[in-house]
């Protein structure tokens, strides 16, 4: 059998594969302080760390923030107020980046960001709208998605799949769960995915709340560990 995808479903299968070369692999985002705390034991305790992360975390604006993007990036393509646009575009920049709640979360958007910008520059597409030296994850992931021409929903959910895929990778390293229970969670997370995506995209910026202190807290911490296998 001779299967033919289309160029957009190669690349957002890129996209999600836990392989993209952009160093997500090198993060575990607060799971090893909870691991240090003795607040993650099993694969149950994994899956409910990423689900309330879904359900009340940042990454949900970080999620809301793709799509103000992506219709910015159309609006710049229409010569629609090109000046206008860009000084907004710059503006949500900065503001999902003043929002993260430690500088090792900052610079780390900011390295797999610039990571993600330098691969889709070797696909063909030249980020054209200024300096992209410190740039969100958030801004680069649609970006990506906008030179893929994948469709607004699917990027929402290829962002928080590939989250969670990051998260079981981290979990794996650290917790001895196994691959057959990480890939149960990630099953299982799809119908929770799904549901959450639909819930963003009928949202405004404004109606986006998030309080998952205890994931930031962790974060936080995670740089005066004494023993990290992880990056700050």
């Amino acid at each position: 059998m001779h299967i033919v995808m289309s160029k957009s479903h190669l690349l957002k299968y890129l996209l999600i594969s836990p392989n993209l070369p952009v160093g997500g692999f090198c993060y575990s985002e607060g799971m090893e302080s909870f691991l240090h705390n003795k607040n993650l034991t099993d694969s149950n305790s994994v899956k409910n760390l990423i689900i309330t992360e879904l359900e009340i975390g940042q990454i949900r604006l970080d999620a809301r923030l793709l799509l103000e993007f992506f219709d910015i990036f159309n609006e710049i393509k229409e010569s629609k107020n090109l000046k206008g646009n860009l000084q907004k575009l710059m503006s949500l920049d900065k503001w999902i980046l003043s929002s993260k709640d430690s500088l090792e979360m900052r610079e780390q958007q900011i390295q797999m960001g610039k990571s993600l910008f330098d691969l889709t520059k070797e696909f063909g597409f030249e980020y054209l709208y200024g300096n992209n030296k410190k740039s969100s994850w958030s801004l680069a992931w649609s970006w990506a998605c906008y030179c893929f021409e994948i469709s607004k929903l699917e990027m929402v959910e290829n962002f928080f799949y590939s989250w969670s895929a990051n998260q079981l990778s981290a979990a794996l390293r650290i917790i001895p769960i196994g691959s057959t229970k990480a890939q149960l969670i990630q099953r299982d997370l799809l119908t929770i995915i799904s549901k959450v995506s639909k819930e963003i995209m009928d949202k405004e910026i404004n109606d986006i709340y998030f309080g998952n202190v205890g994931l930031a807290m962790a974060q936080q911490n995670h740089n005066d560990l004494y023993t990290k296998l992880f990056r700050n």
